[in-house]
């Protein structure tokens, strides 16, 4: 009886850890597949004209 009852506690214990790699396994090639898209697309273009007075403000400055 105790023999049996090791061993059922022995298969959840395994069942329990091929899930937990498994699952961790399949997050880490979703992760992958994310990362490797990401690389995949063509950079960002930026056409846009920029100058300095953009930064400052308009209006008058109170002291």
């Amino acid at each position: 009886m105790e023999s049996m009852l090791l061993l059922a506690v022995v298969i959840i214990v395994a069942v329990i850890a091929v899930a937990l790699i498994g699952s961790g396994i399949f997050w880490f090639l979703i992760q992958i597949g994310v990362i490797v898209k990401k690389a995949a697309e063509p950079p960002t273009q930026d056409y846009g004209s920029y100058s300095l007075d953009q930064g400052r403000d308009v209006g008058e400055r109170k002291r």
